[in-house]
């Protein structure tokens, strides 16, 4: 019996000590990308405009920190993604980007909608 609660409370310290070096390596792998200039987003999807005059389509995200809130264009075939991968209103999303883009809506001309982030380059959903 004492054989087994030696065992238990080790086991326990392995796990606390496992995901503590886990977090570490996330913290530390985060840093070194927004040390690199990769920039990256996640939060809520709360809107999706398709881009009726050019290629795409505007989501509009709302995240936490509010620096990751803003406006990302989704390019079918060109942003790579993981997980579920469907870019759907109401889903959560993360991902990484590239400054600029543009979606364009139809009218006489093609009428501009904003982009205030970037264009997704890789993403990953719920």
């Amino acid at each position: 019996m004492l054989y087994y609660k030696y065992m238990k409370n080790l086991f326990k310290k392995k796990k606390v000590l496992f995901f503590s070096i886990l977090i570490l390596v996330g913290f530390f792998t985060a840093s070194f990308a927004l040390a690199a200039g990769i920039p990256f987003f996640g939060g809520k999807i709360v809107s999706i405009t398709n881009c009726t005059c050019s290629e795409g389509s505007a989501v509009t995200i709302v995240g936490y920190p509010s620096i990751f809130s803003g406006t990302y264009l989704y390019l079918p075939g060109s942003t790579m993604a993981r997980g579920k991968g469907s870019v759907m209103s109401g889903k959560f999303i993360v991902g990484q980007y590239t400054p600029g883009g543009s979606c364009l809506l139809i009218g006489e001309p093609c009428i501009p909608s904003p982009i205030s982030k970037g264009t997704m380059k890789l993403i990953s959903t719920n």
